[in-house]
């Protein structure tokens, strides 16, 4: 049996989402494209070389892609994962007012 994950979706979802600021990045993209300097500026906490790295990662999984401008922008999936979020937002959003 081979432990390949391209054939498994729910795999190859958990390993992109299982690195350190990939939902940041998609978080901060979710307003609307972006260039990598406007990006920084969102993530003003994260490192150049760490948002490159993401950004890659989150290309490669098609839920970026790179504009005409040098900017960033969701893809449609890099849409719909973030909707999936929402709610689990709106709950973290919720639940630390009342701490």
């Amino acid at each position: 049996m081979s432990n390949n994950t391209s054939s498994r979706p729910i795999m190859q979802l958990i390993d992109i989402l299982g690195k350190k600021w990939v939902l940041r990045i998609l978080w901060e993209l979710k307003p609307g494209p972006c260039t990598f300097r406007q990006l920084q500026s969102r993530c003003g906490d994260l490192s150049p070389t760490t948002i490159n790295a993401r950004i890659k990662d989150l290309c490669v999984a098609r839920f970026v892609v790179k504009t005409a401008d040098a900017g960033y922008a969701l893809t449609e999936q890099g849409e719909e994962l973030i909707e999936l979020f929402l709610p689990l937002n709106n709950f973290a959003t919720r639940w630390t007012s009342e701490q």
